[in-house]
């Protein structure tokens, strides 16, 4: 894949990420906000539930604000082929991870703990950490084909990890628990943001979106935007302070989520994290052969469609995101299941802490591979 890099050249791509402010600036957020919440936690500034409050104002304002937001874009036939590529490959790879991770920790005797860690391995802090730094780190293209690859997050973490972890089998007593958690998939506010601004964004790609019919009434009485530029549901044109409300929300996603983090960890014990041998093979695991192997599947699935006669399916955007998404801790959601379910409760919660604090070293060693491969141009931009 490196075929055309110089060893020069590779060396500025590293010197560039290593000197990047926008890379050190969400470094720097990522700890100091998980060392404030946990420093406010413990000394009781903040209280018990902190974390959790933090994260349903993050799950039901922030994120839906930032997930509908980024997709008030230009639309064009690249794009469009990239989106549905991300979708279907979301779809894929949490497949491949369900299975992959399942004989990944064969090893492990203890059939709850397998069990937990093959849920903790396949669905991470995808929304909470991954995409709230794709967003600062690499911009809006990526941060909307990590949306659309968390199609397939929500999907089988609301289904196949919850009849996973809480044992739900056809004509078994919990089935009927099984329909009321499945209605958080379709209810989930970041979820409803996510497919709304997809469809309006996908919807530009219409003949005759663009013609004023379809807005002259926003138009007569919003006044100043000029004939047809726009459909009229770019309210980044359209309804510009309510794009900028939406959007000063959603960039509030990132400093409470580490906040949330932080509080949370607060209640983990931190020697119990470092002496848990599951929670070391799992953070290092998670942190570096997931990406890779993500990384890989990309590049066979580009090489195919270039020997098949279908080059740039894969463009690095999608590296970008993908990468970054597989190298999140372990997820919220899949450490309550642990908890709740009493399933390796305490290796889920060892896990989260450390697996918090490697993930954070991982993204500065991805950033550095990915501003290499961006150089090489076998993924096209």
């Amino acid at each position: 894949m490196f075929t055309n890099v110089s060893n020069v050249l590779i060396y500025n791509a590293i010197g560039d990420v290593f000197s990047s402010v926008k890379l050190w600036t969400v470094i720097i957020e990522t700890f100091v906000c998980i060392i404030l919440g946990y420093l406010l936690t413990k000394k009781k500034v903040l209280g018990e539930n902190s974390g959790k409050t933090l994260i349903n104002i993050v799950m039901s304002i922030c994120l839906p604000c930032l997930a509908f937001s980024s997709f008030m874009s230009d639309f064009s036939l690249k794009d469009g082929y990239s989106a549905i590529f991300n979708l279907v490959f979301g779809f894929f790879i949490y497949i491949f991870f369900i299975f992959f991770s399942k004989l990944l920790f064969v090893f492990v005797k203890d059939k709850n703990k397998k069990q937990a860690l093959v849920v903790l391995f396949s669905f991470g802090s995808t929304t909470f950490f991954s995409q709230p730094i794709i967003s600062a780190i690499y911009g809006t293209t990526a941060y909307n084909d990590s949306n659309l690859l968390n199609v397939a997050f929500r999907v089988f973490l609301y289904s196949y990890a919850y009849l996973s972890m809480a044992g739900v089998k056809p004509g078994s007593d919990k089935e009927s628990s099984f329909l009321p958690t499945l209605k958080k998939v379709v209810l989930n506010p970041i979820f409803l943001a996510t497919i709304l601004g997809f469809a309006l964004w996908m919807l530009q790609a219409i003949p005759g979106s663009y013609v004023s019919s379809w807005w002259t009434v926003a138009r007569n009485w919003l006044g100043g935007v000029e004939e047809g530029y726009v459909p009229f549901w770019r309210i980044d044109v359209t309804l510009p302070w309510i794009y900028q409300v939406m959007k000063g929300l959603g960039s509030l996603s990132s400093p409470l989520v580490f906040l949330s983090i932080g509080a949370t960890l607060a209640s983990v014990s931190l020697s119990g994290a470092f002496k848990d041998p599951y929670a070391w093979a799992y953070s290092l695991l998670k942190g570096f052969l997931a990406p890779a192997i993500v990384l890989l599947i990309l590049y066979l699935t580009e090489l195919i469609a270039k020997n098949c006669g279908y080059p740039n399916l894969v463009d690095i955007s999608t590296v970008q995101s993908s990468v970054i998404m597989w190298l999140a801790p372990a997820g919220l959601m899949s450490v309550a299941y642990c908890i709740n379910f009493d399933k390796g409760k305490l290796m889920a919660s060892n896990i989260s802490l450390l697996s918090t604090i490697v993930s954070v070293f991982a993204l500065l060693f991805w950033v550095c591979i990915l501003g290499v491969i961006s150089l090489d141009g076998f993924f096209p931009l």
